[in-house]
């Protein structure tokens, strides 16, 4: 059996008496995940362990609590914890999907896709927020995918700011709100925010903030509320969308969405038609109404834009243009035009 050590566990170690790990799911700030095999039950689940500095205390073992009390089908489910040579160790549903983030990094997740997953996001906060509970680490690589299904994950830095509770004193600074930023201010409208540019980097498939950070000046804009508008969006993505995300985004509190429900009720009311996905700078694909949509650029000294169904050019969507680029954004006008309704 293995003691635990702050090094990463490996295939085939044993944790003492009870898990043997299969595989490394990831690490983060606050502790590592691994697949394991729970050999006790035959069953093989996620587990998260953390090492604690002071075992007498547990105080990590809050993320177990608040993700077990708000218990719904769009959060992770927790099936136990427990408390072992310095470390937390929370066992979890398996979700073979990996993250939204993982999904991003992979390919291209159409538009419409990332909205469902938000949506189911904005019940789980939903049900949170009634709790009295705020995430404050709402992002891609904490909403996890089985199939067409989200769920939220990672309950590690949640506070419940009525009672003071928090299972820790960090919150991840790029997705917090301004309020949150500037006066440690959390209520559901920071998740709120966090969930909006959430969806802002997914439509836009973007896994990383990287270019955004590499800017010395992120922190300030992230406390004015301008993080999301130097994101912007890329080309492809819908008005209404746009609209939708950047009252979620909005700096002024009074201007957001009141709730995540409110958030959720707008996306549905949004009316989903293509589920494009970029091959290509010069390339779109889709399957809709059980026949293939394809929209590309056509290289050439007057490049051109052809849009067909089923192999058939549709006229309205065909045109020329004087350069490469103006055909790529007429390209990616088309796609925001047919994604939605």
């Amino acid at each position: 059996m293995l003691a635990l050590a702050p090094v990463n566990l490996q295939a085939g170690q044993a944790i003492p008496n009870k898990y043997e790990v299969v595989r490394p799911l990831g690490r983060g700030a606050f502790g590592e995940v691994y697949h394991v095999r729970n050999l006790h039950l035959g069953r093989d689940s996620a587990l998260k362990l953390i090492r604690v500095e002071d075992p007498s205390s547990y105080r990590e073992i809050v993320e177990a609590q608040a993700q077990y009390l708000c218990t719904h089908d769009h959060v992770v489910k927790v099936l136990t914890a427990d408390v072992l040579n310095g470390a937390v160790l929370i066992e979890m549903e398996l979700l073979e999907g990996g993250s939204l983030g993982d999904a991003l990094m992979r390919g291209f997740v159409p538009a419409i896709d990332s909205m469902v997953y938000m949506k189911h996001v904005l019940f789980a906060l939903e049900h949170a927020h009634a709790k009295g509970i705020v995430h404050r680490d709402v992002k891609p690589g904490n909403i996890m995918l089985s199939g067409s299904v989200a769920k939220l994950s990672d309950f590690g830095t949640v506070i419940h700011p009525e009672s003071g509770i928090m299972a820790s004193a960090c919150f991840y600074h790029p997705h917090a709100s301004p309020e949150a930023a500037n006066g440690y201010e959390f209520s559901a409208a920071s998740d709120v925010y966090a969930a909006g540019v959430t969806l802002l980097r997914a439509v836009n498939n973007q896994p990383s903030l990287g270019a955004v950070l590499a800017d010395p000046e992120w922190p300030r804009l992230v406390s004015e509320g301008r993080l999301a508008a130097r994101i912007g969006f890329a080309d492809h993505v819908p008005p209404a969308l746009k609209r939708l995300i950047n009252k979620a985004t909005h700096a002024d509190i009074e201007q957001r969405f009141r709730s995540a429900k409110e958030f959720r009720q707008a996306l549905e009311r949004l009316r989903p038609a293509r589920p494009w996905i970029r091959m290509s700078d010069d390339r779109w694909t889709c399957s809709y109404g059980g026949k293939e949509e394809i929209a590309q650029v056509q290289p050439g000294p007057c490049p051109t834009v052809i849009y067909t169904v089923d192999g058939r050019r549709r006229r309205e969507h065909c045109g020329s243009y004087r350069t490469e680029h103006e055909a790529r954004h007429q390209l990616a006008r088309i796609i925001a035009q047919t994604t939605l309704h």
